[in-house]
């Protein structure tokens, strides 16, 4: 089977799940967690803006402890909570989080949303954090044989875009996908459904004949209210526990080597 749309054509293949093959036209992939590590990219670069948010207050060991609390991040292991907000909320949002965590230790709100953001900027901006994400092992040669057999792709992000593309690119990944969505680009945004949606619209494909792959219990979620074909939860590169995955998804695997493809 074929799909033709704008001028391209997407194929059908099936994805191999207990004893059916669903059939499957699109497959929309988050980015942290699913295509890059996401503890080895984000935690060192959270620790930075928290460098730089004490630089401009002085040191304080418990108030460094306090904000990596409040982004989710347990400040002597470094592991990320995941049901926190570190690994599902855009950077806007984590702005708020640590205005939020000044305003409790007695600063005042607007000082704090400025300093906060200054010192996301700056962090941000020291050094090209971007070129140190980690690929999932493998991910580049997955991707390219999906578009080489003609399978639609797509990426639904809550990440800035200009980090995104940034990211993509340096990874080689750029040019694997059909529709890219990002922080701001939909509302409301995961877990609702809407992102999803948004992209099968514009890729003419319906959600029954779309998987949705992703390592948080936010995208699996997102996928199910969407009403996709299967969800693929991915612990390699992401930070929620097989168990907890395993509530909201269809399918659990430890690489995204492990999907199983079929012609249709």
């Amino acid at each position: 089977m074929v799909f033709i749309i704008h001028g391209g054509t997407f194929k059908v293949i099936g994805v191999k799940y207990k004893d059916k093959n669903i059939p499957c036209r699109l497959i929309i992939f988050d980015k942290d967690g699913t295509l890059i590590d996401f503890t080895a990219t984000w935690v060192p670069l959270i620790r930075k803006r928290v460098v730089f948010v004490l630089k401009r207050l002085g040191g304080n060991k418990e108030l460094e402890a306090f904000l990596l609390k409040s982004w989710g991040i347990d400040p002597l292991t470094g592991k990320v909570d995941p049901r926190g907000p570190c690994p599902v909320s855009p950077r806007s949002d984590e702005i708020i989080i640590g205005t939020m965590a000044l305003y409790q230790h007695g600063f005042p709100w607007d000082e704090s949303k400025w300093l906060v953001a200054q010192a996301f900027d700056e962090a941000d901006g020291d050094g090209d954090w971007r070129e140190r994400a980690v690929p999932i092992e493998g991910i580049q040669t997955f991707l390219s044989r999906l578009k080489r057999d003609g399978v639609a792709t797509a990426l639904a992000t809550n990440d800035e875009r200009k980090d995104t593309e940034a990211i993509l690119s340096h990874l080689g990944m750029d040019g694997f996908f059909d529709v890219i969505l990002c922080a701001g680009d939909v509302e409301p945004p995961k877990p609702h459904p809407e992102t999803i949606l948004t992209i099968c619209r514009r890729l003419s494909v319906p959600t029954r004949e779309t998987v949705m792959v992703g390592d948080s219990v936010t995208d699996m979620m997102m996928g199910k209210r969407a009403g996709v074909g299967l969800t693929i939860g991915i612990l390699e590169g992401g930070v929620t526990p097989r168990e907890e995955l395993e509530k909201v998804a269809d399918l659990v695997i430890h690489s995204i080597q492990e999907l199983k493809f079929c012609k249709f």
